[in-house]
């Protein structure tokens, strides 16, 4: 009888899976891939548009490792450089991801458990966001899920297929993100705290698989240090708080939300660790297992937001996607803890919960905000004209512009930036502004000043031309992108002369 209820139930879950895996692709066919591109994912298409030597180069100078652009490369090779092609790639490693995710659930925990998170990471918002950009994020996820299985089928299998799996994964892992390293830092720690469930001789095993890796990553550390220009075309990024810690929390299940829900979600969180201290409370014999995710929850986030306030901002949400599998983990063996009315309307309220902040992600034009630099380019082709000038601020928006725009009229950033030259994007200046600006300025007869992507200087440019020209048009394509159109000089010049 229990074994026919087994075969019951993984024939259930089977087609879980199965409708899991159809809702991702129909939701990212139908809404996602329609999408005007992102600035991120223009800077992946501009980086692997250039021969494999040449991505090198350019992501050296960047703050990312190579494998993601390296398959991006060969994907867009053979299958062309679309934007619905390249987000079909990140597509398919957030499918895989959710095998794989119910696999390490039945691994670390039971069926029960792993159906309910990897319902949780199909329906997530943040997953579904980034399961459908041309960046390494869902890879990066993918490998992180795959680590954990076979790191925990180590002591618990204690097979070979595992050691090979563990390392081969680890290997592309620290290809894939920089905080890839975080999730070794965690099983090492881990090790330490439990290595008597490790076979003796495990040790010596990891410091071999740790040597290689080492030996591996560190011509790449050397190369990017030779070059000594990373972080040329990165964002500013602020030294985090508090906030951001929880705000990450939030974003990673209800998605991007506006300010005022955003701050209603996180007052909850103190009813949240309650709600999960009880459950570690009610279960004296907590498992090796449960630990482990609460370790892969936490130490990555928290060793994120200590360099980040010591030594260098690099606390971003989405790098730390690697914490999601864990939590969504965690969150699924806390509900089973319950009573089962509890458990079920905790999952019943979470699930729509989830739900409603993935409808607000597809409808909220600004939750998360989508750039909608096709519309912009398309505009400045019907409306500019050779004789006319188009200024981008921030300068690395011009990736996703010069994707869409096909007209005549020539494209100039501020501050002025040459990213075919060697070096990081020059600082803003406020006492060089005029100069620039004068530069860009020209002979032309008009500026179409696009303004995107806030780097702390926008609104200085944007006063400048306000006083300084007459503006005539101002349109808003999606929330923070706006089109300012300036008059720069009133005489006409002589046919034929300038």
């Amino acid at each position: 009888m229990e074994s026919r209820n087994t075969h019951f139930n993984n024939k259930q879950n089977f087609w879980i899976l199965v409708g899991l895996i159809l809702f991702v692709i129909i939701l990212s066919l139908a809404v996602f891939s329609r999408q005007s591109l992102r600035l991120d994912e223009a800077q992946s298409l501009w980086q692997t548009s250039h021969t494999p030597t040449k991505i090198l180069n350019i992501l050296a100078q960047d703050v990312h490792v190579p494998l993601y652009h390296m398959v991006l490369h060969f994907w867009q090779l053979f299958l062309g450089s679309t934007v619905v092609t390249g987000r079909m790639l990140s597509l398919i490693f957030f499918a895989l991801s959710i095998p794989a995710m119910y696999y390490l659930g039945k691994r670390a925990f039971n069926s029960s458990i792993s159906i309910f998170a990897t319902a949780l990471l199909a329906i997530s918002p943040f997953m579904n966001w980034y399961g459908n950009e041309m960046r390494m994020y869902s890879l990066f996820t993918l490998l992180t899920i795959l680590s954990q299985y076979f790191f925990i089928g180590i002591y618990k299998k204690q097979d070979s297929d595992s050691w090979i799996g563990y390392f081969l994964v680890a290997f592309f892992g620290i290809f894939t993100h920089y905080f890839f390293w975080f999730v070794l830092l965690v099983q090492a720690i881990f090790y330490f705290m439990y290595k008597d469930l490790f076979l003796k001789g495990s040790l010596k095993r990891f410091i071999s698989i740790a040597i290689i890796l080492g030996l591996a990553f560190t011509p790449w550390i050397i190369y990017v240090q030779i070059l000594g220009t990373v972080g040329n075309q990165a964002p500013i990024l602020t030294i985090p708080n508090t906030v951001n810690v929880f705000n990450t929390f939030s974003q990673f299940i209800f998605g991007f939300q506006n300010d005022h829900l955003n701050t209603i979600l996180v007052s909850l969180w103190p009813l949240t660790v309650l709600l999960g201290f009880l459950a570690l409370r009610e279960n004296e014999r907590v498992s090796p297992e449960v630990i482990y995710m609460v370790m892969s929850v936490l130490i990555p986030i928290a060793a994120a937001f200590v360099v980040s306030v010591t030594l260098r901002p690099l606390f971003v949400s989405r790098y730390l996607i690697l914490t999601i599998p864990s939590m969504y983990l965690l969150i699924s063996w806390i509900f089973s803890t319950y009573p089962r009315p509890l458990r079920k309307a905790l999952g019943v309220i979470l699930i729509f919960a989830m739900l409603a902040g993935l409808a607000v992600e597809v409808i909220n034009p600004s939750s998360p905000v989508k750039e909608n630099y096709r519309q912009a380019a398309d505009y400045l082709e019907q409306h500019a004209s050779a004789q006319d000038v188009i200024v981008l601020s921030a300068p690395f928006t011009i990736y996703p512009v010069e994707y869409y725009y096909r007209g005549p009229t020539p494209v100039a950033t501020l501050p002025i930036w040459n990213r075919y030259e060697t070096g990081a994007i020059p600082p803003f200046d406020e006492n060089k502004l005029q100069q620039e600006i004068d530069t860009v300025k020209g002979s032309h007869d008009k500026a179409y000043v696009l303004l995107s992507y806030d780097q702390g200087y926008e609104e200085k440019i944007r006063l400048y031309f306000e006083t300084n020209f007459q503006r005539l048009e101002l349109k808003e394509f999606s929330p923070g992108l706006k089109l300012y159109v300036y008059q720069l000089r009133y005489d006409k010049p002589i046919f034929g002369m300038r």
